[in-house]
């Protein structure tokens, strides 16, 4: 039977307000087709009560019937959620199903989605929804940690200012240099590094963020002190003001042996 010719009716009693900004994003360049392509099924997905979509890669994969692999899937959904179209908690692995927070999605009551809420909420215990079980949480200690960091924030800033090169900065500096010409033997370039696990698939989205060329030291630091400070680091950096850190690089060294001498 050809499906081509078959009647398909449309339910005009079943349907989801799509924004124009999307395709604007995709016509100007902001978003490829593959991440709006993704996107729009996300939105068409969504629970209108919560503005989530319930999802997996592999599940988004067969969606798609297979034209993107697991893997892509996976790049697409970093791709969205670093451009700030959605949000969904840091797996760390997991192959499991979960949620998916779409930014700016119509919500049945009036309201719409606040990405910024959503990534606050981190920690499962203050969703008021079932996601409890699906959120990868992070160790109590790190909860700890990055309370002691917030206090000592305001000086690393100013210690990685423009106006300001401590000997700290140069150190952390050094670090990442001595870090690569240990691995000199085993140079992975950024711009050719094909990551083989979702952890490795991390590491090259925040190498790539702070404008490294080699992999080594994001993969050596994901070794030594876990995917989880890795992320942590990560958000922080992110937050910082632009324009007041010197070198990215040593600046997410500094909050990776800050974080280790507090813990």
């Amino acid at each position: 039977m050809n499906m081509e010719n078959l009647l398909f009716e449309i339910d005009n009693n079943d349907y989801v307000k799509l924004p124009r900004s999307i395709k604007t994003a995709l016509v100007d360049g902001y978003l490829r087709f593959e991440e709006y392509s993704v996107l729009v099924w996300l939105w068409i997905n969504a629970n209108p009560k919560n503005g989530k979509a319930h999802v997996s890669y592999a599940g988004l994969s067969k969606d798609f019937k297979e034209k993107y692999s697991k893997n892509h899937i996976n790049r697409l959904m970093l791709n969205l959620k670093r451009k700030k179209w959605v949000w969904f908690p840091v797996q760390q692995g997991r192959r499991s199903s979960f949620h998916v927070n779409i930014a700016s999605y119509p919500l049945s009551n009036g309201t719409f989605t606040d990405l910024e809420r959503c990534r606050k909420q981190k920690s499962g215990r203050s969703e008021d929804d079932t996601d409890e079980h699906l959120v990868a949480e992070a160790p109590t200690e790190v909860d700890a940690v990055l309370q002691k960091l917030e206090s000592e924030k305001s000086a690393l800033v100013e210690r990685f200012s423009f106006n300001s090169k401590s000997s700290f900065g140069r150190s952390s500096k050094n670090d990442n240099e001595k870090e690569n010409k240990n691995n000199r033997s085993t140079r992975r370039p950024v711009r050719s590094f094909s990551p083989r696990t979702f952890e490795e698939e991390r590491c090259l989205e925040i190498a790539r963020y702070l404008e490294e060329a080699d992999m080594s030291f994001m993969l050596s630091a994901l070794k030594k002190y876990g995917l989880t400070r890795l992320e942590h680091a990560y958000e922080k950096l992110k937050q910082t003001p632009s324009g007041t850190i010197q070198n990215k690089g040593a600046y997410f060294n500094s909050l990776l042996s800050v974080a280790g001498v507090s813990g």
